[in-house]
This record gives structure tokens, C-alpha cells and sequence, in this order.
């Protein structure tokens, strides 16, 4: 079989989130971080024969990268990755060892929705750098949600703002921006008061759903 160079994008991806991957057997792939705050879920392409339990997952790209375009070979213990005479073999790892999501989740009523650009979300995570701020508050005001960058234990230091659009209620959202692990792209954005966040891209249907942090507030 063949992986398209679109999947082996959302693969690096995943990698930046959790370094494991457990690959199922169809077209679903998901992955979760080792402190379960951030969990993404895409359909792909690609139909997988079999389960495949990966532990490295740079390291399954780091090989995949030295062919063009290669043939993906799956078993039960291994892959073969193969192109015209020259192949690797890559063994399976055991899921025990592995962290990976163990059901899909169900995200419950939204309480606040607005939408990101692929410019506001770059924005938001060079400020982060650049400013040493390593928080993002998305507050309402009762008229409009404005997104900040700071530093929460300084909050008198540098900050970022930027207007998102308008709402009716009060409540001041907290994520950590290192939890921003989104491929660059639009995205429309659901927080419950259940201290959850989903980003779903534009177009597709890749998610990820992001916890929020404890010294969140909503005043409604």
C-alpha cells in the first residue's frame, strides 16, 4: 500500500503530540499526550490492514524519509518499507508499552464558540516565543472575545492581544500554549464549561480537543 504525503504530514504531527502511535486497522488515527491533555482524531485515506504499534514515530519517519515514494508492506510484527530493490523493515511495538487514546471523546454541549485563522494561530504561537509568554487567555467581555498571550505568573511583562469576535458573556478561558500542537491551518473552536476545547480544521475532519486550565472562569 501507499501513504500519501498528506498523511505522512498529520504522522509528523502526531509525533509532536506523542512520540508513541498506535495505528488501527482502517482509516482512523488518533493520538494523546503522555499527561492526557491534548488528544487529536483524523480519518484518512489510507485504509491500514492491521493493527501497528509504533514507538517512535520520528523514527518511523526518519526512515520512511529515505525513499521517494515507497511501498508500505503492514504485518502483525512488522512493515516493510520498500522501494525498487532497497527496503527496511520496521518492527511493531507492543501496545503495552505504548499511550494511546483508549476511546474517541464524546465533547459535551459548547458554551462558548468562535473561530481561528491559520495567521491568528501562527501569531499566537510566535507572540509565545518571542514574548516568553507561555499562556493564552480567551476572554469575553460581554461584547467581544479577545485572545492574550501572557505569562500568567508575570502578567505585568509583554502581552499579545488579538480581537476574535463577539459574544454576550463573561468568562476567561486559560490554555497552555506548548497544548497548541495544530497542523498551520483555520479552525473553528468549542470550549465547555466542562474544561474542555475543540479545535476542528476547516474542511475534513480533524480534531483536537485540548484541556483547559483549572483557574478558568465563566461568569454565566
Amino acid at each position: 500500500m501507499k501513504i500519501s504525503k498528506k498523511t505522512i504530514e498529520l504522522l509528523k504531527n502526531f509525533a509532536n503530540i506523542n512520540p508513541n502511535l498506535m495505528i488501527k486497522q482502517g482509516n482512523r488515527l488518533a493520538t494523546i499526550t503522555a499527561h492526557k491533555n491534548v488528544m487529536a482524531s483524523v480519518t484518512v485515506d489510507e485504509s491500514f490492514p492491521n493493527d501497528f504499534g509504533i514507538y517512535d514515530l520520528n523514527e518511523f519517519l526518519g526512515a520512511v524519509s529515505l525513499f521517494e515514494d515507497p511501498d508500505f508492506a503492514f504485518s502483525g510484527s512488522d512493515v516493510k518499507i520498500k522501494q525498487d530493490k532497497n527496503s527496511i523493515k520496521f518492527g511493531a511495538a507492543d501496545a503495552s508499552v505504548l499511550t494511546t487514546p483508549q476511546k474517541e471523546i464524546v465533547f459535551p454541549d459548547s458554551d462558548i464558540d468562535f473561530n481561528v485563522s491559520a495567521s491568528n494561530l501562527a501569531m499566537i504561537q510566535k507572540t509565545s516565543s518571542i514574548l516568553r509568554g507561555s499562556d493564552l487567555s480567551i476572554s469575553g467581555d460581554g461584547s467581544k472575545i479577545t485572545a492574550t498571550v501572557l505569562d500568567k505568573k508575570n502578567p505585568a511583562l509583554n502581552t499579545y492581544s488579538l480581537e476574535l469576535g463577539a459574544t454576550d458573556k463573561t468568562f476567561n478561558v486559560f490554555l497552555k500554549v506548548e497544548n497548541l500542537k495544530m497542523l498551520p491551518g483555520d479552525y473553528s473552536v468549542s470550549v465547555s464549561k466542562k474544561k474542555i476545547s475543540r479545535f476542528k480544521a476547516a474542511g475534513g475532519d480533524l480534531v483536537y480537543y485540548v484541556a483547559v486550565e483549572a483557574d478558568t472562569t465563566f461568569d454565566f
